[in-house]
């Protein structure tokens, strides 16, 4: 591993700590604090309340960001899954670790190997490392989860439309869900997966196929409670990365919509409330203790038309008269400006909008 990679590696812990420590009132950090990152996946500025006024669904949210500090000009790495996820675990743009492309089935590599991960970095300072959600950086060998710094996983290994599950969701177009046990699979389509079920994986052990997608956001919401609790016991400080399948479609809202009510608004209500709950478990851990971070991979999926998210403002006079999309996919600013919200009380200002671009 050269000093080069290592130090740059190092940058992505300094992203979660120092410069934060740095933008808030002085203070002494007495020990060594958890990592929480929670990234959600294509949404969009707007989907937050505390950005946008017209946002209704994000109680949990904008109360994080009246806690914290919300940065308003925060950008991912690049504005499709897999870079920006192997920039945010690297400290390295795409065009230096080189993923420059979504990975799918049928990849055999990921992340290069020669790439050092903040929980490699982590670990090796002591930390008990977890992640929790989607991968999407290879899932073949080596390029797994439990062989790129994490002690724990669970999750799916790729994005949630990437193969058949129990019941296709909220979708445009629509993929059919897996066929019955024992029956010919459909004909593939180029816009769904149908020949492969969906795995949900514990460390390297599917325990579910196909996935149930109803139920695939209390799972998570449970993983991450039992291992933010159990981390805790063991007296060694946590870090957890935990990759929602929310915003991207298929959408699976906890009940049907009712005629008229919002799919994507049920579904964004979904994710609040999972924050929530994660920001409940580790405020019981003693408040200052543990330094959470909300942010997104990329901006909405604009061809899903009503299934994508809020860009806010960032739609410009080509998108209103052409009909273009300037959300996820693109270089335009929505496709890679996303929310961004920091907790850690007693460390960041609480209450505070930064315009610091990040």
């Amino acid at each position: 591993m050269g000093t080069l990679s290592l130090s740059l590696s190092l940058w992505a812990v300094l992203v979660l700590a120092v410069v934060l420590v740095a933008l808030c009132a002085p203070c002494v950090v007495s020990q060594q604090p958890n990592f929480i990152v929670i990234l959600a996946d294509d949404v969009g500025w707007g989907d937050l309340g505390a950005n946008w006024a017209e946002t209704k669904e994000t109680p949990h949210l904008d109360r994080l960001a009246a806690e914290g500090t919300r940065f308003v000009d925060f950008h991912s790495a690049a504005s499709t899954c897999s870079p920006s996820r192997a920039s945010l675990l690297t400290g390295r743009l795409g065009v230096r670790n080189g993923v420059t492309h979504n990975f799918a089935i049928s990849s055999l590599g990921g992340l290069p190997l020669n790439e050092t991960t903040l929980a490699e970095v982590l670990r090796e300072a002591g930390y008990t490392t977890g992640a929790i959600g989607k991968w999407h950086l290879g899932h073949h060998g080596k390029h797994h989860p439990n062989s790129r710094g994490f002690d724990y996983y669970f999750g799916i290994p790729y994005s949630h439309d990437m193969g058949c599950t129990d019941s296709p969701g909220y979708n445009v177009p629509p993929c059919p869900p897996c066929p019955p046990h024992g029956t010919a699979a459909r004909v593939a389509r180029k816009d769904c997966y149908t020949e492969v079920a969906l795995p949900l994986m514990e460390n390297v052990t599917i325990v579910q196929q196909p996935v149930e997608l109803g139920s695939l956001a209390a799972r998570y919401a449970e993983e991450a409670a039992r291992f933010i609790q159990q981390a805790s016991h063991s007296g060694r400080p946590f870090f957890l990365y935990l990759a929602l399948a929310h915003m991207h479609v298929p959408l699976t809202p906890p009940l049907p919509p009712a005629p008229g009510r919002d799919i994507y608004g049920a579904t964004l209500g979904e994710m609040d409330a999972l924050v929530g709950r994660i920001k409940e478990v580790a405020d019981s851990l003693g408040k200052g203790s543990t330094l959470l971070w909300f942010t997104g991979d990329n901006g909405p999926w604009a061809q899903k038309c009503e299934l994508a998210g809020r860009l806010g403002p960032f739609v410009g006079a080509w998108q209103r008269q052409r009909g273009g999309s300037s959300a996820k996919q693109t270089t335009w600013e929505g496709g890679h400006r996303v929310p961004a919200l920091v907790y850690w009380p007693g460390r960041v200002p609480a209450g505070r909008t930064s315009h610091a671009l990040l």
